[in-house]
Parts: C-alpha cells; sequence; structure tokens
C-alpha cells in the first residue's frame, strides 16, 4: 500500500464570531514540522498578535491539525474598513466592508489589496467582485443607505478523490428486474383458510453463459486547490482483482466481464466469484428453508419434513428421513434414512435410486433401485431392476413393478397381505394405459349419450315438420358440435393407446429374456405374481425360487 506523500506542517488563520483562531498542521511522510518562527511570521503578516505565548509553543509542538484561539479579535483589517475571514480549511473567504466615518469608501483596489494581503489568489469570484463595487458605489454616491457589507468572494477546488474499483453484480441486478416485473406473491389458501407458505425461499438458479458480474475500474483522484493556492493531494482508487472460482469463466471478449461456465447456484466472497451445481442444506427442510428447486445437485444433511418439496436437476442426496414429502430428482437419488409418507410421499428418480426403506409412499425411479430393509404398502415402478437387499429384505403390501428384475428375501407375510410383485413391463406403461382406457371408455359413454340427444331431436324435428322451437334447435347445434369433439377425443385416444402398446411390444423381447422374480427366502400365500403380462397367485408358500414367464405361464424354478 502505498504512503502518504512528504508534506511540510504549515499554519493558517480564521476569524470566528468571537476572535481570531490559528490552526498547526502536522507534516506527512518526511515533511519539516511547522516552527514557532513560522508561525509568528504567518501573525505578522495578519498583524494578529497572541495573547498567550505558552498557547504558541503548545500548538507548536502538538501540531494538532485543529484551530484554537489566539486573540480576541474578530479579524484583521487589512486596508481602510475591509476586513478578509478566511476560513479555517481556506476552501473560502468572505469580505467585509465596513461604512466608514469619512464616507471613503473603500474601492475594489482596496478589496483587491486586502486579499493579495492573505495570499488570495485562487477562486475568487470576478462577478462577486463586481456586486461588491457596485454596492459600495452606491453607498458612497448616497444612493444607498450605508450599512455593513459581507460577501463570500473566492472559493477553493474541493479534491476529488479516486473511486475504488467494484463489482457490479449483473445477475443480481437482472433477478430484481424481474422481480420488478412479477406480480405480488399470492399464496394458496386450502378449504380451511390455512395458507402454504412453504413456497416463501427461492434459490438463485444461474444457466451456463449468463453474465454474473462486471469489474468497474479505479478512477484516478483529482487534486483540489484552496483559495490561497495551496494545493490539496488527491487519492487515486484502489484497484481489485476478480477472482474466478468453481463454475465461472472470464468472457474471452471482454476481460472484465465474468460468465457462468455451468447451470448452478452463484457465491460471491470478497472478490472471488462461483457457480456451484451443489446446493447444500445443513440441517432438515422445514419452514426455515422453504421447498428446494435447484438445478444442480441438492444434498440435505437432516430430514424433509412433511408436506415440503425437493427438486434437484441432477442428484437428490438426504441423510435424513422423508416424511410425507414431494421429491424430484434428474439423476441419482439417494435417501439414507427412509421414506415413510403416510400414503402421501410421492418419489421420483430419473436415474438409480439407493433408500433404506420405503413405507407408504409412491416410488418412481428411471433406473434401478437398491432398498436397504423393506418395501411396505407402497406403490413402486422401476424402469430396471429392485433389489431389497439383506437377508431380511422385504416386499409386502401395495405394487411393486421392475422392467427387467425383482430381488427379496421375502415376499408378503404370514397374513396374506395382498401383494403384487410385476416385471417385464416398462414404466408407467401400465398406468398410462390404464389412464387411456378410462378416458377412451368414458368419452365413448359421452359420445353414446350425445348421438342418441340428436336422434331424439331430429326425430322430433321431423313430427314438427322441420319448426324446432328455439331452445330445442340451440340444444341440437350444441350436440352436433359436441358429437365432432367427441368423436375426435376417442379417435386421437385410440391412436395414442396404439402408440403405447407398440412401444410395448418393441420392448417385450428384451424383457422377456431378463424379466425374472428371484426370492431368497419365502413368497408368502396372498402375493399375486407377474411376470411379462403372465400372472400366477400364491396360494401355497413358495421358497428359494425364481420365476419366470414361458409359454404364457408363470413358470417355479430354483433361486438363481
Amino acid at each position: 500500500m502505498t504512503g502518504p506523500k512528504d508534506m511540510d506542517g504549515y499554519t493558517t488563520i480564521a476569524k470566528q464570531n468571537d476572535g481570531v483562531f490559528l490552526t498547526v498542521f502536522p507534516p506527512h511522510g518526511k515533511g519539516r514540522r511547522a516552527s514557532l518562527e513560522d508561525v509568528r511570521r504567518e501573525l505578522a503578516k495578519y498583524n494578529v498578535k497572541a495573547e498567550n505565548e505558552m498557547v504558541l509553543n503548545q500548538m507548536v509542538h502538538q501540531a494538532l491539525g485543529k484551530p484554537q484561539k489566539i486573540a480576541s479579535a474578530k479579524t484583521v483589517q487589512q486596508v481602510g474598513s475591509v476586513f478578509v475571514e478566511l476560513s479555517p480549511d481556506e476552501m473560502s473567504a468572505k469580505i467585509t466592508v465596513i461604512p466608514p466615518d469619512d464616507n471613503k469608501f473603500a474601492t475594489l483596489e482596496d478589496i483587491r489589496k486586502a486579499l493579495a494581503k492573505y495570499n488570495i489568489d485562487h477562486g475568487v469570484d470576478e462577478s462577486r467582485l463586481a456586486e461588491l463595487q457596485t454596492r459600495l458605489q452606491a453607498m458612497a454616491s448616497n444612493q444607498a443607505e450605508p450599512e455593513p457589507v459581507e460577501v463570500e468572494v473566492a472559493f477553493g477546488t474541493p479534491v476529488q478523490h479516486g473511486e475504488d474499483a467494484r463489482i457490479d453484480l449483473i445477475y443480481k441486478q437482472n433477478e430484481e428486474k424481474a422481480e420488478e416485473k412479477k406480480p405480488e406473491a399470492v399464496f394458496e389458501e386450502s378449504e380451511d383458510g390455512r395458507i402454504d407458505y412453504r413456497a416463501l425461499h427461492q434459490i438463485e438458479n444461474i444457466a451456463k453463459g449468463t453474465v454474473l458480474a462486471r469489474k468497474i475500474h479505479a478512477t484516478k483522484g483529482v487534486p483540489g486547490k484552496t483559495v490561497t493556492g495551496r494545493a490539496i493531494e488527491a487519492k487515486d482508487g484502489k484497484d481489485l482483482e476478480i477472482i474466478c472460482g468453481k463454475g465461472a469463466a472470464f468472457n474471452p471478449e471482454n476481460k472484465d466481464e465474468v460468465l457462468a461456465d455451468a447451470d448452478g447456484q452463484v457465491i460471491v466472497k470478497d472478490t472471488r466469484i462461483s457457480v456451484m451445481s451443489i446446493y447444500e442444506v445443513a440441517g432438515d427442510v422445514d419452514f426455515s428453508t422453504g421447498n428446494i428447486d435447484f438445478v444442480g445437485t441438492v444434498t440435505i444433511r437432516g430430514d424433509v419434513k412433511d408436506g415440503f418439496k425437493v427438486h434437484a436437476g441432477e442428484d437428490l442426496i438426504i441423510q435424513g428421513v422423508v416424511e410425507a414429502a414431494e421429491l424430484k430428482a434428474g439423476g441419482k437419488l439417494t435417501i439414507g434414512g427412509g421414506v415413510s409418507g403416510s400414503d402421501r410421499a410421492v418419489v421420483t428418480a430419473s436415474g438409480d435410486a439407493t433408500i433404506k426403506y420405503i413405507r407408504n409412499a409412491r416410488v418412481e425411479i428411471g433406473g434401478s433401485l437398491t432398498v436397504g430393509q423393506a418395501i411396505m404398502h407402497s406403490k413402486v415402478v422401476v424402469g430396471k431392476k429392485i433389489t431389497v437387499a439383506g437377508k431380511k429384505g422385504v416386499i409386502v403390501g401395495g405394487q411393486v413393478i421392475a422392467g427387467e428384475e425383482i430381488n427379496a428375501a421375502s415376499m408378503g407375510s404370514n397374513f396374506a397381505t395382498p401383494t403384487e410383485v410385476i416385471v417385464g413391463e416398462l414404466v408407467g406403461v401400465r398406468d398410462e394405459a390404464q389412464r387411456l382406457e378410462n378416458e377412451i371408455k368414458a368419452a365413448s359413454e359421452n359420445l353414446e349419450k350425445t348421438k342418441k340427444g340428436l336422434a331424439f331431436l331430429k326425430d322430433l324435428q321431423t313430427k314438427m315438420g322441420g319448426n324446432l322451437p328455439p331452445e330445442k334447435k340451440e340444444l341440437l347445434t350444441k350436440l352436433t358440435r359436441a358429437q365432432f369433439k367427441l368423436m375426435a377425443d376417442v379417435k386421437g385416444l385410440g391412436e395414442k393407446k396404439q402408440d403405447l402398446d407398440r412401444q410395448d411390444a418393441e420392448g417385450t423381447a428384451d424383457r422377456k429374456r431378463h424379466a425374472k422374480i428371484s426370492c431368497l427366502g419365502i413368497i408368502h400365500t396372498g402375493v399375486k405374481l407377474t411376470v411379462n403380462k403372465a400372472s400366477r397367485q400364491v396360494n401355497e408358500e413358495l421358497k428359494y425360487c425364481t420365476l419366470t414367464e414361458s409359454d404364457g405361464e408363470v413358470k417355479v424354478g430354483p433361486f438363481k
């Protein structure tokens, strides 16, 4: 850091309402201190006599840079009735003219002499001097009542210190502008009047390529000058260096700009700018955090509480327990404490998943699922394999579906708990097919009702010689439009069902080769097994076996 420039100590004299004040300024750097002789010369120049020599000695010794009263005289008469008052910082000078007894008013030349006596030669306002001269001439010629005249006539040039370099966070400004355009947040009320405040928290998700920040360079200082011509040194602004952390990079076309080099959350610490693709919650997801929606990986050290939502664009890692919450991961999913959802938990992941246990939840996994202990009374749909690990790994109650394999130590229970285990189906095909069938059935039923209504109205129209009442004509028009729409709906839903069946058929051969259900222990009665759409209800316990499909039947073989 550059030190102050060398400068000698100096003194100033100024008039205040209650007397004359002296200021002794200390030197800077290797500059010389002001001496007592310097002070005496300054006082002599302005015809001021100090009332206490000891005070002068003390002021010179201390050099505090603070004004101290040394004489009771209010000002120093320089020429005739002209008085000059210099401000303590020498940044302004004031002229006071007292009407003389002999009617010889001071002239502009007298005023200039008085200013020169004080070495005031910078920032003199000639227009104010001219105005002062006019007023004095008016009083001298009896055109105006004689009175004291006081005018500030000189002004120093203020020093302009340079501004420090700074970082403009462009992404913040853009977010603030976007927020201004958004309507005021409206929170939905439930039927009992409660408001869901879980959505209050917002995470700053930034897309790759976004301009994050821009450096504003430091500016040079502009020196000032007192009315006595003394220069006032200016400080230049301090520079800074932007550091690009992980996920951030300088714009190749503008080195003063920082761009996001990845999707994620912006972290700014001092002058380091980073974009983190991981968002971490140190504790639980609850009202202190709100719902989480992040483009990258989310790590949660605690639990996910009842009713909250966590959406991760990439992996989702939860160390605690998931209650009746909604989870969504664009990549892999790990839940160290398991899911206990009270039939209201919804968990989805595009990749593989590892979960300690699943109880009363709906789980959809695009890849394979490994469960540490048990799947209980849940609906679980998995694209590839389900493995309930360990010697006590159990599947009991609900429905478990996998595209390729299901492995567990036991299935069902001694109480013949209804349990459905299915392999060989594409993820979501069964539900989607069922939904389409239900919609086709509903649309077909409405179409039949519409046709019957149209037939009745047309028959009535024939009987009335083509003259239907206005309300019947309007109804006939509405039913005709409804018929065409329902016919189009039935056709469109049928085509979607055909596409779904075709997708299912295309994957059938591959699924048939891999589809199997393996149980290391017991498959209890009450369990329904389906392999490649061939089903078998277990009426007697099966042990240590692998089930496959052959010729449209579920075959039981030794455990593989």
